[in-house]
């Protein structure tokens, strides 16, 4: 094994010799190199997720704070139904007899049959005021809502339809079942584009 003590020495100084000796100028000079050519690549942006709204715990009570957080909850179900396609939540907060709670899931099923997308940020609630009418069972909430500009794109991208921005009042008509909200009717006007 003593051999392998001094064998290994002697050929590391032969290698090290070697390389200094190629390093010092006696072999060919190295190539003139470019650098590589740098593609342009303008990166994909990637989608914000759609995550549905959760549910506040204002709502838990029949009172006008609780309406005005049903009736709030009930524009953050709006804004989901048409980034999402997806009104279902929507439509378990909905009377049957809400006219304006039917034109939102029908619209959005015309969105998914038509493979369309609606794009844009979310309304924002900028006042709101409730009334009870019934105490613990019937309420009104009125909301300002005011929503920017929204398109509504083809499967390709291509902008098929744009809603201008506006202020708008939304009027509801709400009843407490017991344990949770349903909205009865809404009714809107637009105050301003």
């Amino acid at each position: 094994m003593a051999w392998q003590r001094r064998v290994v020495p002697a050929l590391l100084g032969v290698v090290l010799a070697a390389l200094v000796a190629g390093c010092t100028g006696g072999g060919p000079e190295p190539a003139a190199t470019t650098p590589p050519p740098v593609a342009e690549v303008t990166p994909t942006p990637t989608p914000t997720p759609i995550v549905k709204p959760e549910r506040p715990a204002a709502m838990d009570e029949p009172t006008t704070d609780g309406a005005i957080a049903a009736a709030t909850y009930f524009m953050a179900l709006y804004d989901y139904a048409f980034s999402a396609r997806d009104a279902e939540s929507l439509s378990m907060m909905s009377a049957e007899t809400c006219k304006f709670c039917k034109y939102v899931g029908d619209s959005v099923a015309a969105l998914v049959v038509s493979g369309h997308t609606s794009v844009g940020p979310p309304v924002r609630v900028i006042s709101a005021v409730s009334t009870e009418i019934r105490p613990d069972e019937w309420f009104t909430a009125r909301l300002q809502v005011a929503q920017d500009s929204t398109q509504e794109l083809a499967a390709d991208g291509t902008v098929v339809s744009e809603s201008e921005a506006n202020l708008t009042d939304f009027v509801f008509a709400l009843s407490w079942l017991g344990d949770s909200w349903r909205v009865e009717a809404v009714d809107l006007a637009v105050i301003e584009k």
